[in-house]
């Protein structure tokens, strides 16, 4: 686990984190659990573009894009809150696949949450938290895209799905606390719901924070676990290194340029040719390799624009005309444009939806 406060957040600019794939497990487990609560899971189904057989091997990979759409059908749902209490309160390791497993036969908390962290790609690109301790406190952090962070249902089961999880692993008690403060990005809960989340979680909360957030008291990181099996924890760690190593070799080549170009786009309109370079292969061939994935360079550099450029206006301490420098625009103009292109609205527009 990281010291560094700074280093260890995750910046939403570092990539587009609604890219990638999420373990199966995590989908099957989150689309069953609906169906147990009452929700019509034929139709999050159909919402979200899944099948059971897409889903059906839990150490298997669903697309990011799919995860996320099955997540926003249920925040449109109006029992979607109360959904969000109840998968929280419900959460079990066994949730979270192989990764589950892993914590469950460590030493301690702090060696749980340490798997957790280090396989953290494995369950998902843009799920798994950074962890930093620091004085007496640890933190487990993130910074989401406003698209993920504005789903109110599953920003109360993620820190509730947590706690429960420390909770078991720890044997602790319901009266036990946990937490010492939570913190969100989107604006206040709105009514009865407010102080539902703040008994939820036992902790005060914070809102329109820069990150998602999960503060702990640093001694629960020393507690044992109740479950520790070393020789289990070596077998289970070493498959999981397995499966993490068969993802990262696995990433298309599409999600490895929309990283290159969200890491280069601040210093100017990123260049195809040191892109390709950077990949080890020629332009014709990077050219070649994105069409049989079915995308273009200038889709991806499209892409990437309109993801960021909607995270960045989501902060209102950077004003359009700065935005519109780290997107690599020369003047604000050309950005007004591609923007309204991308969304139907001008930049000040979305931000005054926001």
């Amino acid at each position: 686990m990281t010291r560094d406060d700074k280093s260890a957040t995750l910046d939403a600019s570092d990539g587009d984190a609604t890219r990638g794939t999420v373990l199966a497990a995590l989908v099957q487990g989150n689309l069953h659990a609906a169906r147990s609560f009452g929700l019509d899971g034929d139709v999050l189904e159909r919402a979200a573009g899944l099948t059971l057989e897409a889903i059906s091997d839990p150490d298997g990979r669903v697309p990011f894009e799919r995860y996320l759409a099955l997540w926003e059908a249920i925040d449109a749902d109006p029992r979607a809150l109360a959904f969000g209490f109840w998968l929280g309160e419900g959460m079990s390791l066994p949730a979270l696949g192989v990764v589950g497993y892993v914590m469950q036969h460590a030493a301690d908390v702090r060696g749980a949450l340490a798997c957790l962290e280090r396989f953290n790609r494995l369950l998902g690109d843009g799920i798994g938290p950074a962890i930093t301790e620091r004085d007496a406190e640890v933190v487990l952090h993130r910074v989401e895209p406003p698209r993920i962070a504005r789903l109110l249902s599953l920003s109360i089961a993620a820190p509730l799905g947590t706690i429960t999880l420390l909770r078991d692993l720890a044997g602790l008690g319901p009266a036990d606390p946990v937490a010492l403060e939570a913190a969100f990005q989107h604006p206040p809960f709105q009514g009865d719901t407010l102080a539902a989340v703040e008994k939820a979680l036992g902790c005060p909360l914070r809102f329109n924070a820069d990150e998602m957030r999960l503060v702990l008291p640093r001694a629960l990181l020393d507690r044992p676990l109740v479950s520790l099996n070393e020789g289990l924890f070596s077998y289970l760690e070493r498959h999981a290194e397995a499966l993490q190593s068969r993802v990262a070799a696995a990433a298309s080549l599409a999600t490895r340029v929309r990283e290159l170009l969200a890491a280069r786009i601040r210093q100017g309109e990123p260049d195809q040719a040191a892109i390709a370079q950077a990949l080890a292969m020629s332009e014709r061939t990077l050219q070649r390799r994105l069409q049989d994935e079915g995308m273009t360079f200038a889709q991806l550099l499209d892409e990437v624009r309109a993801d960021l450029g909607r995270m960045y206006l989501a902060d209102p301490k950077l004003a359009v005309f700065e935005v519109a420098f780290l997107l690599g625009y020369s003047e604000p103009s050309p950005f007004n444009r591609a923007f309204r292109r991308w969304t139907g609205q001008s930049p000040s527009e979305f931000r005054n939806r926001l």
